[in-house]
């Protein structure tokens, strides 16, 4: 370290000391002075500024700058002021009263303890420099950032309903904590006055302004009054009319004031008012000396009674002996706001439909509700038990009481607005509900399907909706799995469904998925289905916070979805498995419905381009609803090697194949069954049944058609797909797939 400086007795200090006079590199800037000068470190330093030619406002090349720093205590930030007598003043992120030792600047926003972990005295240099380069390119306050206010505050916490900051006011709550006071405001005025307060509000609006340098903390009336006037707002005049109000004066021995200023700002001089701000004081006296200290009222010492002073005025008075102590002001949240705090990018409320109010129903509808998106409508037959409270977010106080309605509650209770709705029915009983819950199913932007139910979401699929989703644990609760239809609804979620049963038993990644469920069931109740398996919450909350980020990007994303989230609870490792959705082709006649995957006719026409000359063929696996009458064909399996293949024929083998339908049966949980017989026909011959085809489909009606479900079969063509459905009871249905290019 030079010699001609002294020693630094702060430790960041003397970094920023070395760094200037000691290192090799061009450090871009000057160390002129150092002062040890009681408590305090000074530096007087030259800082050598980037600046591009063109720049708004007129920063120069070379800044100077006063480092003021606390000796031996670098828990505390180093002043920063700017030493160019002809400084802008009135920008943001600067001070707007210049000080005896020049303007100070406020150059981080960061918590200082964390800030100064790993602050060294060239990273400090580099941040000063840095801050001058924005400033003079006019982006250190960025046009996504909230406006900077005008004043700041501490003390005691004022807390304001949401929305537009304006009166009138009242107090709804009021307490002490740690010594300093809270109140809480609301717009309207409550059905009994609250004893544990003692204040009468002073709400004035002050003139809009125009967002910029920070002023000065009024700490007594003399300097609230004088910023007031610089704002075009004569605060005495105003307060003085308030006081002599006759429900001011009524009370005056007993009532304190509080003064509650509203401030509208604007980003720039023409632009519309843009943000509210509040300062809020109290004087720590009652209406009735303060009146007299402004000599416009008098008190009767011995009936207490406080009346205004005929001739009295306040020109007179000594304002600056008037203490002011500043509050903290802070909103309460609405859905808006909130979603600003959890990063979301939806900038509207968003209706959502929650079919299932239990463990994932209630959690997933919790934290998309903290996360800003709503309002939800929530539908949910069953009442909350005692079990529910460990895994859901119902509470003691809602055991005994629809589901539904708790969570509605719970909902509300989280902002200051609510908006959530709750239909207690069962979907497939609303009774004198099923206006309201067709209503809610129209207007729902997303409606989820919470229930684990499959026949519940086969009736969301059929419903009137915008966008279908379905969101469920696997048996065992360590997987999540998200089905979720795109907005146009060209797959529809029980159609994503049966893909899933598919690929849970094909897929090595999803392997025992739905062969894990646990048998450690606990009986909570004497009914025979009255059984609940355990499940860790914090498993529950992990799985249920990974279903609620998906409902959120579900908002900005269009596309299907088809994704599980695999948890080791051991390690606590979430693996995440990504199935893209394919396409559907489907058909309706009468009550049947039938849907064919894009990858069943690829994989026809694959195997049929490699049989050559030959036709070939195999049978159909897919899942099916005996109350809907919906059947979906999701695979085609390859001919068995002991089939018979001629360029005229094609005569279906059997090795093998029993096992393998049984073992994609028993890895979907039952769900994926024999559905019938496909086969190709060769080029020139057109993909419609031939009298031998018929035959085929009579013998699958016979062995099939008595069994109650459907029976299907397909021939695929050159050019295109050929189906016929059968189904005991329903008309056949046939349809034809056009073929894309290869």
């Amino acid at each position: 370290m030079c010699e001609a400086f002294d020693t630094p007795r702060s430790r960041l200090a003397r970094s920023v000391v070395r760094y200037l006079v000691g290192s090799p590199n061009h450090p871009y800037a000057t160390l002129n002075q150092v002062s040890l000068n009681g408590s305090f470190d000074m530096l007087e330093i030259e800082l050598e500024i980037e600046l591009a030619q063109r720049r708004p406002v007129p920063i120069q090349h070379k800044e100077p700058v006063r480092l003021t720093f606390m000796a031996h205590d670098d828990s505390w930030p180093p002043r920063v002021l700017s030493t160019r007598e002809n400084f802008p003043t009135g920008m943001v992120h600067t001070n707007l009263d210049r000080e005896a030792g020049g303007l100070a600047l406020c150059i981080w926003e960061e918590a200082w303890p964390d800030l100064s972990t790993n602050l060294t005295g060239q990273a400090l240099v580099e941040r000063l420099r840095s801050w001058f380069s924005s400033m003079a390119a006019g982006t250190v306050h960025d046009d996504e950032q909230l406006l900077e206010p005008l004043i700041l505050a501490s003390s005691h916490t004022l807390i304001i309903p949401p929305g537009e900051m304006h009166g009138p006011w009242y107090i709804q709550q009021a307490y002490k904590h740690e010594g300093q006071m809270i109140l809480g405001l609301s717009k309207e005025k409550p059905e009994r006055e609250l004893t544990t307060h003692n204040f009468a509000i002073y709400a004035p609006q002050l003139p809009g302004q125009q967002h910029g340098a920070l002023a000065r903390t009024p700490y007594d009336l003399g300097a609230l009054q004088q910023l007031c006037l610089n704002l075009g707002f004569d605060l005495i005049r105003d307060l003085t009319g308030w006081l002599q109000a006759p429900d001011q004066l009524r009370d005056a021995d007993r009532l304190q004031p509080i003064l509650v200023l509203t401030v509208p700002k604007r980003r720039e001089r023409d632009a519309p008012e843009e943000q509210l701000e509040l300062w809020c004081y109290t004087l720590g006296e009652s209406l009735a000396q303060l009146g007299e200290r402004l000599d416009i009222t008098i008190t009767d010492q011995k009936t207490k009674q406080t009346t205004y002073k005929l001739l009295g005025t306040a020109e007179n008075a000594d304002l600056p002996s008037i203490a002011l102590e500043p509050w903290r002001v802070v909103q309460r949240l609405d859905r808006g706001t909130a979603r600003q705090f959890a990063g979301a990018t939806n900038k509207t409320d968003t209706p959502l439909l929650a079919i299932g109010a239990g463990a994932i129903g209630s959690n997933v509808a919790m934290m998309v509700t903290r996360s800003g998106i709503g309002p939800w409508t929530v539908v949910d037959g069953d009442i909350t038990l005692p079990h529910n409270t460990v895994r859901q977010v119902h509470k003691r106080d809602s055991v005994g009481y629809p589901k539904a309605l708790g969570l509605q509650f719970a909902l509300d209770n989280v902002f200051e607005e609510g908006g959530n709705t709750a239909i207690p029915v069962n979907v497939f009983a609303p009774g004198e509900q099923a206006d309201a819950l067709d209503a809610a199913v129209r207007s729902s932007e997303i409606a989820i399907d919470f229930s684990a139910s499959p026949a519940v979401l086969g009736w969301l699929s059929e419903q009137p909706i915008r966008r279908g989703v379905s969101a469920f644990f696997g048996p065992d609760g360590s997987d999540l799995v998200v089905l979720a239809e795109n907005k146009s609804r060209a797959v529809r979620v029980d159609e994503i469904e049966a893909q899933y049963f598919w690929h849970v038993a094909t897929e090595a990644q999803l392997k025992g998925h739905l062969s894990a469920a646990r048998l450690d069931k606990i009986r909570y109740a004497n009914a025979c289905q009255d059984l609940s398996a355990p499940l860790p919450p914090w498993q529950l909350q992990t799985l249920c916070g990974l279903a609620a980020g998906q409902v959120a990007r579900l908002l900005q994303n269009e596309d299907a979805c088809f994704q599980v989230w695999r948890l080791e609870p051991v390690t606590g490792a979430v693996q995440p498995v990504v199935i893209p959705v394919q396409q559907v082709h489907r058909y309706q006649e009468g009550t049947v419905r039938v849907s064919i995957t894009s990858g069943v006719i690829s994989t026809m026409r694959k195997l049929r381009r490699e049989a050559g000359g030959n036709e070939t063929g195999g049978v159909l696996i897919g899942t099916f609803d005996l109350v809907r009458n919906v059947v979906h064909i999701v695979a085609a399996l390859p001919a068995p090697p002991d089939s018979k293949q001629a360029p005229t024929y094609f005569v279906r083998g059997k090795k093998d194949l029993k096992p393998r339908i049984e073992e994609l049966s028993s890895g979907s949980a039952g769900r994926l069954h024999y559905l019938g017989e496909w086969h190709s026909h060769p080029r020139a011959v057109p993909a419609r049944p031939s009298d031998d085809d018929e035959g085929v489909f009579s013998h699958l009606e016979a062995h099939l058609g008595s069994l109650g479900g459907p029976y299907i079969m397909a021939i695929c063509g050159e050019d295109d797909t050929w189906i016929r459905t059968g189904w005991a009871e329903h008309a056949v249905v046939e349809g034809v797939i056009t073929h894309e290019p290869q």
